[in-house]
């Protein structure tokens, strides 16, 4: 859930919150949404989906960055938000300014009153599918050349798997959304993978991609050009972010050379440390320094992500006595992540969303409401490490007033500009 609501987010939320726990989400009522709203989910232009437990935001920036660079003019579609929902649809990099925005709210809005009861279709319209579908028929009205879309939960499960994928992105899958997408890392794969179909024509994915993930491509999309992305060099952001954010450059590339009819060629060090220079991954091994407190923000959820993210600390120096702010909600393995801290520089935080709960924290561990837990990291660190969930990260987001409207530094924009394609 993003930091603050605005007006806007009422149609996308309407169904959740009349009729989850009853019903389930629906795909067939997807569907009808998208038919509803006259969307065409296998456009002239190419469309690339991100999938993956961890990473695919990383990978989205990547991939609309370099698309850009090469000319194209971009429409993505991420999730979840940090600040606001108007973060999730973005053209060229930007979120939609508030006024179309709000007229969007309004088209959906109409939509939702043309559609057939709820109980007749099996289940409701969730927020991340309206989001998936009514921005990608924002943007393709408004004449993108390509689009990318992360999915809001699952594959084969979530509204990404309603268009034709001409490039699907997996960034690393693991035991994540557990019972929500599968139980078993196997079926998560599946499920992740699921969002391709016999359209998809390439596949792209870290060298790191576990065994369970690589059966589910071989098995669901056999047709389909497999593109195997090395670890790079450090982009500046540590070694799992800066393979997400390679990946996503060679996603574009892909795209771009099959657009070409040209063979698709690896995307070299010096051309990806200049583009990652300038790509802000807010929420990311984030440095900031506000309150009077140096701060590093990263949405970690696993024991390699912590690690990864400690690691980046380190070496950003000015951390060495940092105290460690975590946020990890039930649904996350707490006990592997707690042996990598020290217990008498870290506070657990719990929030009050509804849906989740801290009961895991363990009792010797001191455990504090987020409010608390912030005003006495300030009264007690200079320097402060903060790791959770994308909620998380979006509170702390607002608390540490981050940009999260750009994902390329103001002034470095790239142009695009169709004669180069």
């Amino acid at each position: 859930m993003p930091a603050r609501h605005l007006p806007g987010d009422e149609p996308f939320f309407r169904e959740w919150n009349e009729h989850h726990g009853p019903y389930t989400r629906s795909r067939s009522r997807a569907k009808i949404f998208a038919r509803a709203i006259g969307l065409d989910t296998s456009p002239s232009v190419p469309v690339i989906g991100v999938v993956g437990s961890k990473g695919k935001g990383s990978a989205v920036a990547a991939t609309t960055q370099y698309l850009m660079t090469l000319g194209y003019t971009v429409g993505t579609i991420s999730s979840p938000p940090f600040l606001t929902n108007r973060e999730r649809i973005r053209l060229n990099a930007k979120p939609l300014p508030e006024s179309d925005y709000n007229a969007l709210a309004s088209r959906v809005s109409h939509a939702l009153t043309l559609m057939p009861p709820v109980e007749d279709t099996g289940g409701y319209l969730a927020p991340t599918g309206l989001f998936t579908l009514a921005g990608a028929d924002y943007l393709l009205r408004h004449g993108v050349d390509a689009l990318v879309i992360e999915e809001g939960l699952g594959g084969a499960t979530d509204e990404i798997s309603q268009f034709r994928l001409d490039t699907l992105v997996v960034t690393p899958v693991f035991l994540e959304h557990e019972g929500v997408i599968g139980d078993t890392v196997d079926a998560i794969a599946r499920n992740l993978v699921g969002a391709g179909d016999e359209r998809t024509r390439e596949v792209v994915f870290p060298e790191t991609l576990c065994r369970e993930a690589r059966e589910a491509i071989d098995q669901l999309l056999p047709n389909a050009t497999r593109h195997e992305v090395s670890a790079p060099k450090d982009l500046g952001f540590g070694p799992l972010t800066s393979m997400n954010v390679a990946t996503g450059y060679a996603a574009a590339s892909v795209t771009h050379a099959a657009l070409q009819n040209l063979l698709p060629s690896p995307v070299q060090h010096e051309e990806a440390f200049r583009l990652a220079s300038t790509l802000h991954l807010p929420g990311r091994s984030s440095l900031v320094h506000a309150h009077g407190t140096r701060w590093l923000l990263d949405a970690a959820i696993s024991r390699e992500g912590v690690a990864s993210a400690l690691e980046n600390a380190r070496s950003a120096g000015q951390f060495d006595d940092a105290h460690t702010l975590v946020c990890m909600p039930d649904i996350k393995d707490i006990a592997s992540i707690l042996d990598l801290l020290e217990k008498d520089r870290t506070i657990l935080a719990t929030t009050h969303e509804d849906h989740l709960f801290f009961e895991n924290y363990p009792s010797d561990w001191e455990t504090l409401p987020l409010d608390q837990a912030l005003a006495t990291m300030k009264s007690r660190a200079t320097s402060v490490i903060a790791l959770g969930t994308m909620s998380f990260a979006a509170e702390m987001a607002a608390y540490l007033e981050l940009d999260t409207e750009h994902w390329i530094s103001p002034g470095s924009e790239p142009c695009p500009d169709k004669a180069t394609k």
